[in-house]
């Protein structure tokens, strides 16, 4: 790992301690909750029972326990211990097993190749300045037919935000300048996202409000993660961007800003058979 990495791992260990949102694990699930959950965006069969599913940069517990509710085989890939230790928890809440792997997401030698069905990968790819090794490692450990659920920022407006994470009382206004969003930042391939407010802001479990450090995010342009799945014989099936549907909120609130400019785009590939590939 580089020195970024090195800091961002830091941070995220930080952060998972502190009771960050996204490294709260959902102790609230039924099988019926985890598969609205799950397929939120309804990329998935109905039944997943006996998948090998690879959450990647995906520690939290909560995708994870999600799949295991549903019968899958999870197995969890993050750099952060802090966040593997609420997978575990998840898990021993819900009495499952859980396989959780201490790695940087472009270094998966310790698996097979074609060992898992399906390699969700939720908001995490932003974290590494580049793509490559994680597609080339993504398309080994997929099984022909395999499903690739990725989540990453929209690139043409990475950036145009204030700040990293907020939550209740915390919110902020977003960089709007009268007329609209800034979008500042150079449209470069690993070009290092500078935030004007450096901080998460959010409240925790315990009430308690907590500002740490922001982690360092990378624009990662359309371009390569596009061409990056398809030269990797990873065919795309679908993709969906969240958009926020208040169209009446007050301009420079975050409703606001996602109604005008979608910050998270899904695409969801598949790896193509050898078939499929010789012809």
């Amino acid at each position: 790992m580089n020195k970024e990495t090195n800091r961002n791992e830091k941070i995220w260990d930080e952060l998972a301690r502190n009771g960050v949102p996204c490294s709260q694990p959902k102790l609230e699930l039924t099988p019926e909750k985890a598969k609205k959950y799950i397929n939120e965006n309804g990329f998935y069969e109905d039944n997943l029972e006996g998948k090998n599913i690879l959450c990647l940069g995906g520690g939290g517990g909560q995708q994870s326990i999600g799949f295991a509710l549903l019968g899958a085989n999870v197995t969890v890939v993050d750099f952060s211990m802090e966040q593997l230790e609420k997978d575990k928890l998840a898990a021993r809440f819900y009495q499952k097993e859980i396989r959780t792997m201490k790695s940087d997401m472009r270094d998966l030698s310790f698996f097979e190749n074609e060992e898992f069905d399906i390699v969700y990968q939720p908001y995490s790819i932003n974290y590494i300045p580049s793509v490559e090794r994680v597609f080339n490692e993504v398309s080994r450990v997929l099984k022909q037919g395999g499903l690739y659920d990725l989540m990453f920022h929209n690139p043409y407006i990475h950036g145009s935000w204030k700040c990293g994470c907020w939550e209740g009382e915390w919110k902020k206004e977003e960089l709007w300048e009268g007329k609209g969003y800034p979008i500042w930042q150079p449209y470069k391939d690993g070009y290092p996202i500078e935030i004007i407010d450096p901080n998460w802001r959010f409240t925790n479990l315990e009430n308690n409000k907590v500002k740490i450090g922001s982690p360092q995010e990378f624009r990662l342009t359309m371009s390569t993660i596009i061409n990056g799945l398809i030269n990797r014989d990873l065919e795309i099936l679908t993709f969906k961007e969240e958009i926020g549907s208040d169209y009446e909120s007050k301009p420079g609130t975050w409703e606001h800003y996602t109604s005008c400019a979608p910050p998270w785009i899904y695409i969801l590939s598949k790896k193509k058979m050898q078939a499929e590939n010789k012809a």
